[in-house]
């Protein structure tokens, strides 16, 4: 089956308004079906840890990719501990136990997160509860 051709894309993240979890976690979907139109685009998040905050974690049944674009701290992924900073890819398998601690840093820590569908985000679906979609701008409501 031949793929609908689309337009190309392009997102300015600081005009994207954040979903915010708390004082920890910010969370701005970039990238998925509903912003290009085409149901099987890889969706991307970009995401704020804050300064000296951690994050309690979880497990997903699907594969993710983290992409640190800045700031350092530590990721636990099962029982094992790394250290991550700027510049750094990290493939996060499913049932992989994972959580991000900028606990010990006074910066933010900024990351990219892949996923290969948006039914494996729950950030997804709170967005969609709460705004009736998955992707507004600043200049919305």
């Amino acid at each position: 089956m031949e793929k609908k051709k689309l337009s190309p894309l392009s997102v300015e993240v600081a005009k994207v308004k954040p979903l915010i979890f708390g004082k920890e976690y910010e969370s701005r979907m970039i990238l998925d079906h509903v912003i290009t139109g085409r149901d099987d685009v890889i969706q991307i998040n970009h995401g704020t840890v804050k300064a000296g905050c951690a994050l309690g974690g979880g497990v997903h049944e699907e594969d993710e990719i983290y992409y640190i674009l800045s700031g350092k701290g530590t990721l636990q992924l099962d029982d094992k501990i790394i250290d991550v900073a700027g510049g750094q890819v990290i493939f996060i398998p499913a049932g992989c136990f994972h959580a991000l601690d900028n606990s010990k840093s006074d910066e933010d820590m900024c990351i990219l997160t892949f996923w290969r569908d948006w039914r494996f985000n729950d950030a997804y679906e709170t967005r969609v509860k709460l705004w009736g979609k998955s992707f507004k701008t600043i200049e919305e409501d």
